[in-house]
């Protein structure tokens, strides 16, 4: 059984992931195995000059603060290696950036997974249209 302390700071942590979502305008989650330390560095550097926010997610944790923000349909998508890029003010960067460095990175290194935009849900190939 989990301490208070511990689920006292796992719900801090899904009340933060929360307020990101809640902020963001759109988002988009990835599967990132296979990728370099190198092409992640770079792709955090674009994502961050576009003013989106990149960042690694225990899938529980997004799974909760998705459902906090009344937003369903990524229980699928919510298993494996996941990171979260949300944007405040565009729609369209997150997916954007991500799509073409999928193309880049290969289906077996980087892969979009499912994305949303001002709280409706995309699965992966509307991620894609985006």
């Amino acid at each position: 059984m989990p301490s208070n302390a511990v689920l006292e700071a796992k719900k801090a942590k899904v009340e933060k992931l929360t307020e990101i979502i809640k902020n963001s305008v759109s988002g988009v989650l990835v599967d990132y195995k296979g990728i370099t330390v190198e092409e992640d560095t770079k792709l955090r550097k674009e994502l961050r000059e576009a003013g989106v926010n990149y960042f690694v997610e225990k899938n529980t944790m997004l799974l909760r603060a998705f459902k906090e923000c009344g937003i369903e349909g990524f229980e699928e998508s919510l298993n494996g290696t996941t990171a979260l890029a949300v944007s405040n003010d565009d729609q369209t960067a997150p997916a954007r950036i991500l799509g073409k460095f999928a193309e880049k990175a290969g289906d077996d290194k980087f892969n979009l997974k499912a994305g949303y935009v001002e709280g409706e849900v995309y699965d992966q190939a509307g991620v894609v249209a985006l």
